[in-house]
């Protein structure tokens, strides 16, 4: 149902869109229409199929009645897998986004333990970051969604915290709150409030406004009682 770069959005036959899933067009998990007969296996339904499951058989013939067939030569046999793991900590690559498989982002080696790597999206908090194996099928060299066609989405906008702040942080003691990277946060905010105030007009001397800690009612003047 939908075609991006080297990607395939597939969409079984009798379900919905919420089990729509995405494919490289070599993977193994796509056949051409015949492969389960020739073999002497079962086409099944698919998981979720809207209608009654004795109504397959004649549901996959009206659907199958005049449909285009995807020819054999579109399949392509999936590459050889490396034979090691060569992923070192800090390189770059573009991965999929496994929360949103139809995105495709760039992305850092965060760590390495055996065949498995971790994958930390640029910009990104580490609510996206996942473990897979180093031949994974979602994970592709920088510039390959430009020799495909496939679109790279721009990295996200959070800053991650510096090694200076990470290293202050080892250093102190465990009854020390843990929430360190709000002054981080501070201080990247402070700039556009500045901004603001310098394109104002400067207040007078003899303000009126009330300074930090004050409340309205230390600077409401109240009337004179009239005297009896």
């Amino acid at each position: 149902v939908g075609i991006t770069g080297a990607r395939l959005r597939l969409r079984l036959d009798g379900s919905d869109n919420r089990n729509d899933f995405w494919r490289l067009v070599d993977s193994p998990d796509i056949q051409p229409v015949g492969k389960c007969e020739k073999e002497g296996d079962l086409l099944q339904p698919p998981l979720g199929y809207q209608m009654n499951a004795s109504s397959w058989p004649m549901f996959l013939l009206r659907t199958l009645n005049g449909s285009e067939m995807a020819p054999a030569t579109l399949f392509k046999e999936e590459p050889p897998k490396p034979p090691l793991n060569n992923f070192k900590v800090g390189m770059k690559l573009e991965a999929i986004d496994k929360k949103n498989p139809y995105m495709i982002c760039p992305a850092t080696v965060g760590d390495v333990k055996g065949d498995e790597i971790y994958i930390t999206f640029d910009g990104w908090s580490g609510a996206f970051d996942y473990w897979c194996k180093y031949d994974c099928r979602d994970i592709f060299p920088v510039g390959w969604c430009r020799l495909t066609g496939d679109v790279l989405q721009p990295p996200g906008t959070h800053v991650p915290v510096t090694k200076n702040i990470a290293k202050a942080q080892s250093f102190l003691p465990k009854s020390a709150p843990r929430s360190m990277p709000s002054p981080q946060k501070t201080a990247i905010i402070l700039p556009t409030q500045q901004i603001r105030k310098s394109s104002r007009t400067k207040p007078p001397l003899h303000s009126s406004v009330p300074k930090k800690g004050s409340s309205a009612k230390n600077i409401t003047p109240r009337k004179k009682a009239p005297k009896k």
